[in-house]
């Protein structure tokens, strides 16, 4: 009897019998190729669209957020706080009704022809302290008066101080030292900051010059 012959325990390749692994399959049909590839007209058209829907949802109903992170407030301090108006709008709307705004002009750039001077980037206003400005609303002002280092040979200034109150006078100020649409940037005044210069100035029946205001401290 014939022995058996032993099989070849030798690796047959996959090229010579003509099978390929399935691991070999799926790593080649994986593979990244690179190449042009185009994309329906239909797509572009309707991401154009989902934009324009997402951004008339913020613009005009603000996405369901408050309206106080929205247009038409400049900064975090003209947004209304809960229980009322800001300080500035409110004086905003003071600085509009009480006549400033005649002189000194909606944009708070004075007024040549009546040599009133401005107010937006104005030193006098933008002051650490805002002690002289709550004086001259308060008592009115006059004579020459040097604003930003250019000299206006101005008239008189209205006394507001009999018609207003504390907090009305702590709001406009406020407004015309912050306003944000003027690009001011000082600190807030208060109706006690008012009170506290009324009351000082009681007996005071003239107006307020700019040498008699340099001569006070620029912060109590």
């Amino acid at each position: 009897m014939k022995k058996a012959r032993k099989q070849s325990l030798r690796p047959v390749s996959a090229a010579a019998t003509g099978h390929v692994a399935a691991s070999s399959v799926a790593s080649v049909s994986c593979a990244p190729r690179v190449g042009n590839y185009t994309a329906s007209a239909t797509f572009f058209v309707l991401i154009a669209v989902l934009a324009y829907l997402a951004h008339a949802e913020l613009g005009y109903n603000h996405g369901l957020f408050s309206e106080g992170v929205y247009e038409p407030y400049a900064d975090f301090r003209a947004i209304p706080k809960a229980g009322g108006p800001s300080r500035v709008d409110s004086g905003r709307e003071i600085y509009a009704s009480a006549g400033c705004v005649a002189c000194h002009q909606p944009g708070g750039t004075g007024n040549p022809a009546n040599n009133c001077p401005p107010l937006a980037k104005s030193d006098w206003v933008l002051a650490e302290g805002p002690s002289r400005l709550i004086r001259l609303v308060l008592g009115g002002g006059q004579g020459p008066i040097t604003v930003s280092g250019k000299l206006w040979n101005g008239g008189v200034m209205t006394a507001f101080g009999p018609n207003l109150t504390d907090d009305q006078v702590a709001n406009v100020v406020t407004y015309i030292r912050q306003a944000p649409e003027w690009g001011n940037d000082a600190s807030e005044v208060t109706p006690d900051m008012v009170k506290a210069i009324r009351e000082k100035t009681a007996s005071r029946t003239t107006a307020w010059t700019p040498d008699e205001l340099l001569k006070l401290p620029v912060t109590e």
